[in-house]
């Protein structure tokens, strides 16, 4: 469909933010699914990325509340469109969003919502203990004397972060007291880094107590007016200290049918007011101990995780996101038993400077997917740090598998006989 054809003057459009983000495309699937009008989004230039998916991009920054209201106005004052809903996928894009729903007086997560999720990491934290739910304990810091003082409080080992951010971006644990210094500072080096891209005004750093619970879940929780559903729960891979990369991901979990973990999951939303839209619960667990939350966003999930919920157990949680902020979700289809087990793992190539993208010759039959992100000159960190420093992914299937049939370790073996094929590296000359 052209853009003239599908932009009719005074016509209704669909406006999606943070939907080409990798491994996040099947979102612009079911947005075409969902609405039988224009699919719109906001861009920098129409020669990025997003101009390949969409009816029309507007020029703008969709992360900035106040440049996206304006992009969005000036649109309509151009062709007389305006949006029928917006719909955000990140927690990058939250308030924007919320800027232009509120404008145009359209269906969208409250105010008291959207800066209580994970984009305020603090304000969350306190809302889930006023709620009597388990997590760790924080405190807020802004200097290194601040940080020890919190090592002092809780104990070694913790944890630094940011207070807004997602990703594993500035993540780091904290075994011993010398290392405050250096941990600090590396989280305000993130901040800079990264706070500009995704127009964040949020830069406080919090120290957390360590949750010395073995796994680590993400339940994927659909929110809709007063009635909230678990849709899948997800076992989580982390990469190695001191970062907390995520590096795989896999469903159904062996943890998906217990109840104390799906009702903290659908408490947690509650008490932070999420009532449109899926939300993505982070949860630390072990046989027999307790869970606790450790972040709850008011967002999809990342890393391809709801592709893997669409193929293991036949609902896509983009359309019913849409279509909750459609308005349109009287009667959300809901997960049946699982066809299989869906993982996604991420590839990485051996430290060094990446050479050559090759062929793989030997590719595992459960395989049904690989993506490369790096190319010839890339330099691949000894380990993944955050999602920045990943070189890749790859999705497997075992159709009629089971968490207890198909090995934990199975899609991450996957990846890495993936990456020794894929990746020619030498060592790299360059200063650090």
């Amino acid at each position: 469909m052209s853009t003239a054809s599908a932009l009719r003057v005074n016509s209704r459009y669909l406006l999606v933010l943070g939907a080409t983000m990798a491994l996040r495309e099947r979102a612009i699937v079911a947005a075409v699914r969902s609405f039988p009008g224009p699919i719109v989004t906001i861009a920098p230039a129409p020669a990025t990325r997003a101009g390949k998916f969409f009816d029309h991009v507007i020029r703008g920054v969709s992360s900035d509340p106040a440049g996206a209201l304006e992009a969005v106005r000036g649109f309509e004052k151009e062709t007389g469109c305006a949006p029928a809903a917006v719909v955000p996928f990140i927690d990058g894009v939250l308030v924007a969003g919320l800027t232009v729903a509120e404008h145009y007086g359209v269906p969208y997560l409250s105010r008291d919502a959207v800066v209580t999720s994970s984009i305020n990491k603090d304000l969350m934290k306190d809302r889930l203990v006023a709620a009597g739910l388990a997590t760790p304990r924080y405190r807020r810091v802004d200097s290194v004397d601040a940080v020890h003082a919190a090592i002092a409080e809780f104990g070694l080992p913790c944890v630094i972060k940011p207070s807004a951010f997602g990703g594993s971006l500035g993540v780091r644990l904290i075994r011993a007291a010398a290392e405050a210094p250096a941990a600090y500072e590396y989280v305000r080096a993130i901040i800079e880094q990264t706070a500009a891209t995704f127009t964040v005004k949020n830069r406080s750093i919090q120290v957390e107590e360590f949750c010395d619970l073995t796994d680590e879940v993400s339940v994927e929780v659909l929110n809709h007016r007063d009635r909230r559903f678990v849709l899948a729960v997800v076992d989580k891979s982390l990469g190695p200290e001191p970062y907390f990369a995520e590096i795989g991901h896999r469903l159904p979990s062996r943890y998906s049918d217990r109840s104390d973990v799906r009702e903290l999951a659908l408490a947690s939303c509650a008490a932070i007011g999420l009532d449109r839209g899926l939300a993505h619960v982070e949860i630390r667990l072990e046989d027999g101990r307790d869970p606790q939350i450790i972040e709850v966003g008011a967002r999809t999930a990342g890393d391809g995780i709801l592709d893997l919920v669409e193929r293991a157990l036949g609902v896509s949680p983009y359309e019913l996101h849409v279509r909750s902020y459609l308005d349109q979700l009287d009667e959300p289809e809901l997960p049946g038993p699982a066809a299989g087990v869906a993982a996604i793992a991420t590839l990485k190539a051996r430290p060094g400077r990446i050479t050559r993208i090759g062929t793989p010759t030997a590719v595992h039959p459960a395989v049904s997917s690989y993506e490369v992100f790096a190319t010839p000159g890339h330099v691949s960190a000894a380990v993944s740090a955050n999602y920045l420093t990943r070189e890749g992914y790859v999705e497997c299937f075992w159709p009629d598998g089971t968490p207890a049939s198909v090995p934990p370790r199975a899609h991450l073996d996957i990846a890495d006989q993936l990456a020794a094929q894929i990746f020619e590296v030498t060592a790299d000359d360059t200063e650090d």
